[in-house]
Parts: C-alpha cells; structure tokens; sequence
C-alpha cells in the first residue's frame, strides 16, 4: 500500500473549488500554513501519544517544509525536538 503524503493537505479544497468554480489553487499564507500544521499535531498527538505523534509528524512537516527558505535548517531543528510544547514554540518562530 502507497502511503500518502500530508504536505498540502488543502489540495482538496483547491481541487473541488477548481471543479465547482473554476478557481485556480491560491498560494497560503505562512500563517494559514502553521496553523494547519498545529492542527495536525494536536489531533497525531491526541490519537497516539505524544512521544509518537512528535515523532510521526517529523516526516510530516519535513514535507509541510519541502521547498520553503530554510525548511532543510527547521526540519533538522525538528527532528531532534521531543515535546509539544518546543515544537510548536520552534515552528512559530520560523513561520513568523
């Protein structure tokens, strides 16, 4: 089974706006993007703990990241935090 990807989890908002209006996709905002990637970690750490979610959503906001100015320098930030609390205080800082 192919795992998927949750680095533009809005790409089903973009596709059915483009289907049902014929909107082309609009770039998000950084703050828009932070908050949808809180939002992920808060529900990955209610659903397993948070020594697994903090570890599972390393790979998810490497490609939250992919592409961004800097994102090689946050990713490696984030793969050495363990705590909630310092994830979302570091990924803050980056996304403001």
């Amino acid at each position: 089974m192919q795992e998927v990807h949750s680095g533009k989890p809005y790409i089903f908002e973009d596709i059915i706006n483009y289907l049902e209006k014929g909107e082309m996709p609009r770039k998000r905002e950084k703050s828009e993007i932070l908050n949808i990637i809180i939002k992920h970690i808060n529900l990955e750490i209610k659903e397993k703990g948070e020594y697994t979610g903090i570890r599972e959503m390393r790979k998810h906001i490497a490609w939250y990241t992919k592409g961004m100015q800097n994102g090689a320098i946050i990713r490696d930030r984030v793969n050495k935090i363990e705590k909630e609390e310092e994830l979302i205080k570091t990924l803050t800082e980056y996304f403001n």
